[in-house]
């Protein structure tokens, strides 16, 4: 699958790798990858 840069979604995807982003910042950025998966990425 193709990584995102720019955009909400590359932040997301950014934010999750990051070891240093604490514990809600990686709770919201999951929530923006899997409903961009979901609408995106599903079929």
């Amino acid at each position: 699958m193709a990584v995102h840069h720019g955009g909400k979604v590359g932040k997301a995807a950014k934010t999750l790798a990051k070891k240093s982003s604490g514990k809600p910042a990686k709770s919201s950025a999951g929530t923006t990858l899997a409903k961009h998966k979901a609408e995106h990425h599903s079929k």
